[in-house]
């Protein structure tokens, strides 16, 4: 792990994922993600605790200018920079309700909590 992580931030965390990976990583042109691309840096780098591994990529996706690119079609990148698959129909929709739901929550169960709370507030509306 990273020395002294505890307490890092995303922001700091994902310095370090562009340090060693800046064809994946650049903040002022990003490009849509590999699906799975943490599993590819859990293999090549031990320096980073799962949680922190999570909380850089998080602040990686969640930027305006990453979400601004995730339009269908459009490539993924790998950790080299090359072409990792596209962007699916639904995947600008999927990638933000992500990084909006509580960890550990599927799609499934963060849209029936959303439903269920717009009924609670809108009784009247389906």
């Amino acid at each position: 792990m990273l020395s002294c992580s505890r307490g890092k931030s995303p922001a700091q965390l994902f310095r370090y994922l562009s340090a060693k990976w800046p064809a994946a990583f650049n903040p002022k042109a990003p490009r849509p993600l590999k699906i799975g691309i943490h599993h590819d840096i859990r293999v090549l780098d031990g320096e980073l605790s799962d949680d922190e591994l999570r909380r850089a990529l998080l602040a990686y996706t969640k930027m305006a200018k990453y979400l601004a690119r995730l339009n269908a079609g459009a490539p993924r990148v790998n950790l080299d920079g090359k072409p990792a698959g596209v962007v699916s129909e639904c995947g600008r929709g999927d990638r933000q309700g992500f990084a909006l739901r509580p960890q550990g929550q599927t799609k499934g169960q963060a849209n029936a909590g959303a439903k269920g709370r717009a009924l609670k507030r809108h009784p009247n509306q389906n």
